[in-house]
């Protein structure tokens, strides 16, 4: 008895011996190197001791509580930042707990954020702590680590020690994710959702991975694409299972931070899909193939179309002819994306797991700016309008072109510009469908790689950055547009079924343009004889230029009657719908002949300026920059009423070994374009115009001349501020109003030296230059979207 009383107060008394010495009260002023720093000093080379280490978490304890303080203290004193290091190295009791205050105070200022991401060795030691074998300190040390990036000094740091690799390093070492550590729930009003970690079970590897998420949506290119490619196929893997295991439930671009709430939301896991995939490569045709499929064997095939019906007549090239067994296996690649048997079933493979793809704007030449421009949006669902149109035309034209173009009767009048989410909207476009509707879906070349592919060989072989591509879902004896023409050529591939398409050729020498307002269109009654009907069956492709109107309904058969025989076969059947698919060649402005005429012009100047110091006439100093901007002007004035200048340049259209034709009418093309614009180039008007926008301080007119930005500029002269262009012609406005005649005899003498200069060759170079610009940045976007379609289908899939 005496023996376990005796052990009891032995037991006691160690306890006693155990607890620290109170600390004095906490004081981050320059006082704190002398009472508190000798004492952490001490207890830092003594952590075996108990009260050391009771010491150490009483301190650290006490100021986390004061750096989660309003307001918060001042910096920490650069002798305490010096101790972390070896405050990581010690138990992992401590080391967490140290981790918790490098996070707070990296939270508590932008200095303090800014003193702890400069110390190499807090950096390195947070590094270190993710790989622990302590679960604690590893999730304290993550926690941290997404503390210090929240300002771009500590993001730069984190990226800098390759934060990125050591955090997906971790990610192929741990326990995958499991299908209960993460969900998606709503936090706030409206569709704001977030992940959620379950407490009951091990989230490390969800928030290692919401750690990767972050810091890839906040890394340039530089660093994306030094990711080794194993760990980034790792990584898309996890993305595509962190998708699968919250699909359904809606997106946001924000979230609330609390303790089991991921910084990530769905929206930012579809980012950094995109971020990962933007340079990668999918299977391509190439143009080669796209050329002898649709024009035949023969390069002489692509060049007849191009010297006679291109931008100029329709004209229907018949799956009987040219190369049938190519253009089966290129296009017939598309046909396991859709089940033929009913139109159910090719609704529902074509709807199934599409998201939205947000239009990406003409001139954009920074995927990154596109990337913060649609920061919370990529990922989302379709949009009505923008992804999806369920429309139909009334009244079937009866061989004659329909006069009025606003029949057209969408399904979902009352979702213009909303959000198609759900099952249920997805089912009304079967009743849709159902109701004669027709089913039409854009971007496709941004949802399937196999359309991707086609498109993106047939914008090679045209010499432009981009085709679109757009999938038509049309019932039985139902007609879905309206009479329209378009502003840009269009090629239709028939997948399944039949259509007949009336076209009448355009009523006007003018090129419509990409984003300028389209024209009412012509009265076209009693002009029958100018329409021409085309049927096309399975296999068949049509040419539709420009400005050509069109409109097309489908039919049963040729003679337009219904077969009743009982064994008709499911070919027969399937002439009851249509589904084709159009490849839009958009002809953007700088790649129309005018955007050439202003690429030569440039050139010219570039050369110019190289050789300025040969000439010591001031007229051919800083002043010729200013009135080569007016000549630009001044071409883009006579561009408008003359369709030559509105044509596409195909002067990058893939070359062709045993045919120069199309090379000789380029180079006559730029002959007449030259001598068009000395002939008919005035310096009154475009002075005029300008003066007019000067003093009226509009530049809607100017706007066009952004894209001159996106040209090579060599030297160190300055530049023009193209989106300041009001600034850039004031200066020429006052100097031209107060010197007329000398204004105009400079002008005049720029222009001759520039259409008696002017090298077609250097042209051709640096177009091509600009050309791969516009096509890297549309690539990107095209490798991205259809990476996060990819995404989507997976979980699709897997559900």
């Amino acid at each position: 008895m005496e023996e376990t009383l005796s052990h009891g107060r032995r037991k006691k008394r160690k306890k006693t011996r155990g607890k620290p010495t109170p600390l004095p009260p906490l004081d981050l002023s320059s006082t704190f190197d002398q009472t508190t720093f000798p004492l952490l000093l001490a207890a830092l080379f003594n952590t075996h001791s108990s009260r050391s280490r009771c010491l150490l978490n009483n301190f650290l304890g006490s100021l986390l509580l004061l750096l989660l303080s309003q307001p918060p203290p001042p910096l920490l004193p650069q002798s305490f930042l010096s101790l972390f290091p070896r405050l990581f190295s010690v138990r992992p009791s401590v080391a967490a707990l140290s981790m918790e205050v490098v996070g707070a105070a990296s939270l508590s200022s932008i200095e303090s954020n800014a003193a702890i991401a400069s110390d190499d060795g807090i950096v390195k030691g947070m590094l270190w702590a993710l790989g622990s074998g302590s679960r604690r300190l590893a999730k304290a040390a993550c926690n941290a680590l997404m503390d210090l990036a929240t300002s771009p000094v500590g993001r730069e740091r984190l990226r800098h020690f390759s934060a990125i690799d050591k955090l997906l390093s971790i990610l192929c070492q741990v326990t995958p994710i499991s299908s209960g550590a993460v969900r998606a729930q709503n936090i706030g009003k409206g569709s704001t959702n977030c992940f959620f970690r379950d407490s009951k079970v091990d989230n490390f590897p969800v928030l290692i991975l919401d750690a990767a998420v972050f810091l890839i949506n906040t890394s340039t290119k530089e660093f994306l694409d030094v990711i080794p490619e194993e760990l980034l196929k790792r990584l898309l893997t996890l993305l595509k299972e962190l998708w699968n295991k919250t699909q359904g439930s809606a997106l946001s671009s924000h979230c609330r931070l609390e303790e089991h709430f991921l910084q990530s939301t769905q929206a930012d896991v579809a980012a950094a899909v995109f971020r990962l995939s933007m340079n990668s490569s999918f299977a391509n045709w190439s143009p080669d193939d796209i050329r002898s499929s649709i024009f035949g064997n023969t390069e002489s095939g692509f060049v007849n179309f191009a010297l006679s019906y291109w931008e100029d007549s329709p004209l229907l090239i018949s799956a009987d002819l040219n190369n049938l067994e190519n253009r089966t296996t290129i296009f017939n690649s598309l046909l396991p994306s859709f089940d033929p048997m009913t139109a159910e079933a090719i609704l529902n493979s074509v709807l199934q797991g599409l998201i939205s793809c947000p239009p990406i704007a003409s001139d954009e030449m920074d995927i990154f700016s596109f990337l913060n421009e649609v920061k919370g949006v990529l990922g989302s669902p379709i949009v009505y309008g923008q992804d999806i149109r369920v429309l139909r035309t009334p009244k079937l034209a009866s061989g004659f072109i329909q006069n009025d173009v606003n029949k057209e009767l969408h399904f979902f009048h009352d979702s213009v510009n909303s959000k198609f989410i759900d099952v249920y909207s997805v089912k009304k476009c079967k009743e849709a469908f159902q109701e004669g509707y027709t089913i039409a879906i854009r971007g496709m070349e941004f949802r399937s790689d196999k359309i991707a592919a086609i498109a993106d060989a047939l914008a090679i072989l045209f010499g432009q950055p981009s085709v679109g591509a757009n999938i038509y879902l049309t019932p039985y004896m139902s007609q879905g547009l309206a009479c329209h023409y378009d502003d840009h050529c269009v090629f239709v591939y028939q997948l399944y079924g039949k259509k007949q398409w009336i076209i009448s050729p355009s009523s006007s020498t003018l090129l419509p343009r990409l984003y300028e307002p389209l024209c009412t269109l012509p009265n076209l009654e009693g002009n029958s004889c100018e329409h021409v009907q085309y049927l096309l069956k399975q296999g068949d492709i049509l040419y539709i230029p420009r400005g050509c109107i069109h409109e097309a309904h489908t039919i049963i058969n040729e003679n337009g009657s219904r077969k009743n025989d009982s064994d008709e076969s499911q070919v027969e059947l399937s002439a009851n719908f249509s589904l084709h698919v159009t490849l839009g060649i958009e002809v953007e402005p700088p790649f129309e002949w005018e955007g050439f005429a202003h690429v030569a012009l440039h050139c010219w100047n570039e050369n110019q300026n190289r050789a300025s110091c040969q000439f010591s006439d001031c007229r051919f100093g800083s002043r010729r920059s200013m009135f080569v901007n007016l000549l630009h002007y001044a071409i883009r004035m006579i561009a408008n009423d003359n369709h030559m200048f509105r044509k596409a340049c195909m002067v990058a259209a893939l070359p062709l070994s045993s045919d120069d034709s199309l090379s000789l009418k380029n180079r006559a093309t730029f002959s007449y374009i030259i001598k068009y614009i000395d002939a008919n180039c005035s310096f009154a008007e475009a002075f005029k115009s300008i003066k007019t926008a000067v003093q009226g301080k509009s530049d809607e007119s100017l706007q066009w001349m952004r894209w001159l930005q996106h040209l090579p500029q060599e030297g160190d002269r300055e530049k023009v501020d193209f989106n300041n262009l009001l600034g850039a012609f004031e200066e020429l406005a006052i100097f031209c109003s107060d010197n007329f005649e000398e204004a105009t005899s400079e002008f005049s003498t720029i222009k001759f030296r520039f259409c008696r200069d002017a090298v077609f060759d250097d042209a051709c170079q640096c177009f091509q230059l600009l050309l791969d610009k516009y096509r890297k940045v549309r690539r990107q976007y095209m490798n991205g979207m259809l990476s996060l379609h990819s995404l989507h289908n997976y979980s699709s899939l897997e559900n």
